[in-house]
């Protein structure tokens, strides 16, 4: 069924450090390794306290932070930080679906913008790409996010090369550019020890298998996503892993692993109340029962699947799923 409730090309980094109190904002106190350490105001420390709340995906949030960095930047007359917290306002504008706001202030990014600044560029164009893949400008979002890996390799920005691979495996029109550029994402980040970016990258590999019909080499991607995952990710992504296994054995028609896999991800879902979770699976053991000829027991799963589509909203925010899985009961009830 689908691949996943996250967007499958964005990536989740877990955070070593952690927040203790979002009340004090940007006068922190971090946990690190048992002892806390006072963290000077500065904008730099207010940007990667931003990034901390992107990663988390709490945007808003994070919209605010990046916009007193910026602040913060500017009276610092620290162009290179005003530069990176201005794209990712732009991003996070994007994100909150207000695009025109987000290419006002991406254009105050380019203003300041200049190749003499590597992590300010890159940002930049991270950013920038982003813009121009969301509105289908495919090309420009080519060459842009090309132009961001030879950069950020010359300049020996491996985190950010790895972003920039990931995001050329998306935007690439040929399958065999995809893949290409999938395995140097994951080339990069072995090479460069960001072993945290390993769960979503093997998992973007899977998925171009996995549009392209080839479900063994799917599963093997989602094999090795599912072991990183499982190292440094949440429970929302672990849970998401499992599911990819499940429901490629399934297409695989290896039903009895598909199962051993998908009903204890049906109990996880139900357990965490991820009702997109809940209809998945339920709609991929739905359909190996009716394959398996089980007609009462596929329609439980059918109908139970309706109920937590309708729940998640996706009768109105994912029509396609809704109408399907309406149509597979009407096709059981005969």
């Amino acid at each position: 069924m689908l691949k996943s409730n996250i967007p499958p090309k964005n990536l989740t980094i877990s955070l070593l450090l952690f927040v203790i109190s979002l009340s004090t904002l940007y006068d922190l106190d971090i946990h690190h390794k048992g002892e806390i350490m006072h963290t000077e105001n500065t904008a730099d420390n207010l940007l990667s306290f931003a990034d901390d709340l992107f990663q988390l995906n709490k945007i808003e949030e994070a919209l605010q932070a990046y916009t007193d960095t910026y602040d913060l930047a500017r009276k610092e007359f620290n162009r290179s930080i005003e530069v990176e917290a201005l794209s990712q306002m732009a991003r996070m504008q994007l994100k909150l679906k207000d695009a025109q706001k987000g290419l006002e202030l991406l254009k105050d990014a380019e203003d300041r913008a200049t190749e003499s600044d590597p992590l300010g560029w890159s940002r930049y164009l991270s950013v920038k790409g982003r813009f121009e893949w969301l509105s289908d400008s495919l090309e420009p979002a080519r060459e842009t996010f090309n132009s961001m890996f030879e950069f950020c390799q010359t300049n020996q920005l491996w985190t950010r090369s790895v972003d920039a691979a990931n995001m050329m495996a998306i935007v690439s029109e040929h399958t065999e550019e995809q893949i290409e550029w999938s395995k140097r994402g994951i080339e990069a980040a072995e090479a460069t020890d960001n072993e945290r970016l390993l769960g979503p990258l093997w998992n973007n590999l899977a998925g171009t298998y996995y549009d392209n019909k080839d479900f063994e080499n799917a599963l093997e991607c989602y094999k090795k996503s599912r072991e990183y995952h499982w190292r440094f990710s949440g429970e929302n992504a672990k849970l998401f892993a499992d599911y990819h296994i499940g429901m490629t054995y399934r297409l695989l028609k290896q039903f009895d692993e598909a199962k051993a896999w998908l009903r204890p991800v049906l109990a996880w879902a139900e357990r965490m109340g991820n009702d997109s979770a809940i209809g998945q699976a339920s709609e991929d053991l739905g359909e190996i029962e009716q394959f398996e000829g089980n007609k009462e027991t596929a329609l439980s799963y059918f109908k139970h699947a309706r109920e937590a589509y309708q729940k998640a909203g996706f009768d109105e925010t994912w029509p396609e799923v809704w109408e399907n899985i309406i149509k597979r009961i009407r096709d059981v009830e005969g």
